[in-house]
């Protein structure tokens, strides 16, 4: 039983099937912390498939595990942003609810923009949503709620109704702390009543197949290596590393790259060529399912401009 969402295996964006085999109501959790609420609801409504996501390492395990112990054939875990997925891998018109338990608010001012729920989140929300859809949302921050509100209802949108927050909610391991701590709790519906006028397309491009090069001459030796930063079209990426093979002739080189919403550790293996017409090959590993976007393209491109200045000639490309 798959717990794990394998995006290598979708395409940009996914069908409801293709994720569960089946068609079902489809619901999304942003943030599902230890998993204790998406299992909860989970079991109670086995007639839905789910889809949770949430950028904690910590979490992510704590709740596979949940999962797992449960039996779940209905959700699927991505460790990641799930503003990605609302942006990249929901069609329009797909998602039946979404719950936000507790989103962290950014209090100081300069952090305001890393907010989740912002009137660009309404509007992708709008569109990701079935009619009559829903966002269900729980909070212990009155100013964040308030202003999620007046977002929501400023869209044009969605029908809000606040009222008390649903038992599951209160039994997340953040809702039991603060109501030991005494804090308040809100909680709202925004039901989906009108549709965005046009599509929205996914931000990032999943291309076929992954990236590599082809290029002639010798695998350098490497005493000391300073890290490179490469910027392309909304995005970066930093070269950290480079480390020799352990018995083997290579080269891997560690890069961690970041597109909206997307962060990727890649390892990019440098190797001899065997069925190619050149001396080596120079290919992103499957280490971690990484996905082929222009954040692996541009990791390759980097790493070969690096090898190019120290006397290397490329010979092909794939990126």
């Amino acid at each position: 039983m798959p717990i794990l969402l394998d995006l290598q295996s979708l395409s940009f964006p996914a069908a409801n099937v293709a994720v569960f085999q089946r068609e079902a109501p489809l619901v999304l959790e942003v943030g599902f912390g230890d998993g204790g609420f998406l299992t909860s609801v989970a079991q109670a409504h086995p007639e839905w498939n789910f889809i949770g996501a949430d950028v904690a390492h910590a979490s992510a395990a704590r709740a596979f595990k949940r999962v797992r112990r449960a039996g779940l054939s209905n959700v699927r875990l991505y460790h990641g942003s799930g503003l990605f997925l609302l942006r990249n891998l929901f069609c329009d018109g797909s998602l039946y609810r979404v719950y936000v338990n507790f989103p962290d608010p950014w209090y100081k001012k300069r952090h305001a923009s890393r907010r989740l729920l912002q009137a660009s989140f309404f509007e992708l929300l709008s569109a990701r949503l079935e009619l009559g859809g829903k966002l269900l949302l729980t909070t212990d921050s009155e100013p964040y709620f308030r202003q999620a509100l007046i977002l929501a209802h400023s869209s044009g949108y969605y029908r809000v109704t606040e009222t008390t927050p649903p038992s599951a909610a209160l039994r997340t391991k953040y809702a039991t702390k603060w109501s030991a701590a005494g804090r308040n709790f809100y909680h709202a519906a925004a039901q989906k009543h009108a549709g965005h006028p046009s599509q929205i397309p996914p931000q990032i491009r999943k291309e076929l197949g992954m990236h590599h090069a082809l290029l002639n001459g010798s695998i350098p030796a490497v005493t000391e290596f300073d890290k490179v930063i490469h910027h392309f079209a909304d995005g970066h990426l930093v070269v950290l590393d480079v480390m020799r093979m352990i018995g083997q002739e290579g080269l891997v080189f560690i890069v961690r790259s970041h597109e909206p919403e997307l962060e990727q550790e890649l390892f990019i293996q440098l190797r001899p060529a065997r069925r190619a017409q050149a001396d080596l090959l120079l290919s992103v590993m499957n280490l971690g399912k990484p996905l082929a976007t222009r954040g692996s393209s541009e990791a390759v491109r980097a790493v070969c401009h690096w090898l190019t200045q120290r006397g290397l000639t490329l010979c092909g490309t794939y990126y």
